[in-house]
């Protein structure tokens, strides 16, 4: 009887193993916020979100990785009628004050960025 206690133990332990190792992975969400562009790293954005009441809210930091995803939102003429057009940029083009629509997920190390769609700056 003794000399059962073990191997049950470790009959116990492998089967609980096994069915942690078999849960699913927990699926990614997503989260969106819309803003201005406060700083610009290669490594890094910084946005200033507003919320529901137009007003600014706590400074959001995302991660850009190399599937991020950034474009410029524009209108050309196309056959006479204002056409909105997205073109592809870089995190390196987006500037501070600079209207921004971000779309996130959260990740172990925090905030990762997915994709960005940003309006030409404001002129000076």
């Amino acid at each position: 009887m003794n000399r059962l206690r073990p191997a049950c133990a470790l009959v116990v332990w492998a089967i609980l193993t096994g069915l942690a190792a078999a849960q699913p992975p927990v699926s990614p969400t997503l989260a969106t916020a819309k803003g201005e562009v406060d700083k610009v790293s290669r490594d890094s954005l910084v946005i200033k979100p507003r919320g529901a009441d137009g007003r600014f809210e706590k400074e959001l930091t995302l991660h850009v990785t190399g599937t991020t995803k950034v474009s410029m939102l524009t209108v050309q003429t196309r056959g006479g009628k204002p056409v909105p057009v997205q073109q592809d940029t870089t995190i390196r083009d987006l500037r501070p004050q600079q209207p921004i629509a971000v779309i996130y997920t959260e990740g172990p190390s925090g905030a990762v960025l997915l994709a960005a769609v940003a309006t030409p700056a404001p002129a000076k």
